[in-house]
């Protein structure tokens, strides 16, 4: 498995794709303190701090960020091989497939990771250069694991659409638009089964988000039902994983067309 893993790392370099998820997660934490700016300026009160800022960061990457770059970049690994006609070579080895996509979903995984890490360097870079206050080593190493725990638990949740749309041929990017209205969604649960149980809300409840205070939750959210929507989540992800099989689909490479001497030698034959 950790050759494999260290194969899909390697094939990252070729991914394009990657930038927009090392973009948009830099320009995270610089539209939440640029939109709170615009929309309310009485941001600039010194209660404005580190802590707000950071609560910015793990809700826009969990509700919109990251879903789009996971999803868009662990489609894209599942779907090249079918895109460059290399899947037929991947399965001579004696790895069974779903074991292949395994090892894709573990790659993503990490990334997650390492996007929670570059995530909260640039936090800290955005605050310090913005002059808030309360950035000191115990704020960042709560609320910087706190962002960290949010990418592992979003990616998560978004195993099984990088599971269904990166074996779409072509189709992962609307998978990530979808994801993203998914992700959007939080916003209307602020109560009930769907508060805890709804896998993006859950994901932000077991990374520790309070969803009363940042999201105006009428109530608090359960963490046994979280625990059990992102099982469910986990669970689906296996059955996905077990019920995969490669697409009889190669690339097919149209014939080319004989022209002059040629056509009419094929002609005679």
């Amino acid at each position: 498995m950790w050759k494999m893993i260290q194969t899909e790392w390697w094939k990252l370099r070729q991914c394009q794709i990657l930038l927009v998820g090392i973009v948009a997660l830099a320009l995270c934490p610089v539209v939440q303190y640029g939109s709170q700016l615009i929309v309310n300026p009485e941001i600039r009160d010194p209660n404005y701090d580190m802590l707000h800022l950071f609560a910015n960061v793990v809700w826009g990457n969990t509700q919109v960020f990251l879903p789009i770059s996971l999803v868009m970049i662990g489609g894209w690994l599942i779907d090249r091989e079918s895109t460059h006609d290399t899947m037929k070579n991947l399965l001579t080895v004696p790895v069974s497939y779903p074991r292949l996509l395994g090892g894709k979903l573990a790659v993503t995984g990490l990334l997650s990771l390492l996007f929670g890490l570059y995530s909260v360097a640039v936090t800290v870079l955005t605050g310090t250069l913005a002059g808030l206050p309360g950035l000191t080593p115990g704020v960042i190493l709560q609320q910087g694991g706190q962002v960290v725990a949010a990418a592992l638990t979003t990616f998560l949740v978004c195993m099984p659409m990088i599971l269904i749309f990166g074996q779409m041929r072509g189709a992962y990017l609307g998978g990530s638009i979808l994801t993203f209205f998914l992700g959007y969604c939080i916003l209307f649960f602020k109560s009930g089964f769907l508060l805890s149980a709804y896998p993006f809300s859950a994901a932000l409840v077991l990374a520790g988000f309070d969803m009363q205070e940042y999201n105006g939750a009428t109530q608090a959210p359960s963490i046994p039902l979280s625990l059990l929507g992102m099982g469910a989540i986990i669970a689906l992800t296996a059955v996905l994983l077990l019920m995969s099989r490669p697409s009889s689909k190669g690339a097919q490479v149209k014939p080319k067309k004989a022209k002059g001497r040629g056509r009419r030698q094929a002609r005679r034959t």
